[in-house]
């Protein structure tokens, strides 16, 4: 019989190879990513999730347009790197905003930072140049 710590170690290492390649969402589920369109993508802001809450777009300018569909304010971060590559400022409920990123290739991180928001499910993420 395995040692528990053996048999945790093979569980962390199987959850890791499962989601190396595929984004995941609520409970676990694979997140299909949403590819920009015309370099465009619009993201809408839901009481702690983001939708899409995975995308694609390819490297260059990418315009973004941010419409809170929710009860509360919500801001818009996008990360890579430690480089933070938008900084959005809280958009009441009902409100948008479109601009337009310089964006080289990588995987970038999405989330809300007001308050516990990215805890409760508010983050996402943005792959730019994959296939």
């Amino acid at each position: 019989m395995p040692s528990p710590r053996a048999s945790a170690t093979a569980v962390i290492a199987a959850a890791a190879l499962a989601s190396a390649g595929a984004a995941t969402g609520c409970g676990g589920a694979e997140v299909r990513p949403e590819r920009a369109r015309d370099r465009a993508l619009t993201i809408a802001m839901h009481d702690y999730y983001f939708r899409p809450q995975a995308a694609r777009a390819e490297p260059g300018k990418l315009r973004v347009t941010l419409v809170n569909d929710a009860r509360i304010p919500h801001n818009f971060r996008l990360q890579h790197n430690g480089r933070l590559y938008a900084e959005v400022t809280a958009l009441k409920p009902g409100e948008q905003e479109t601009h337009t990123y310089e964006l080289p290739r990588g995987s970038y991180k999405m989330f809300c930072s007001i308050a516990n928001h990215e805890e409760l499910g508010m983050y996402g993420r943005l792959t730019v140049g994959a296939p």
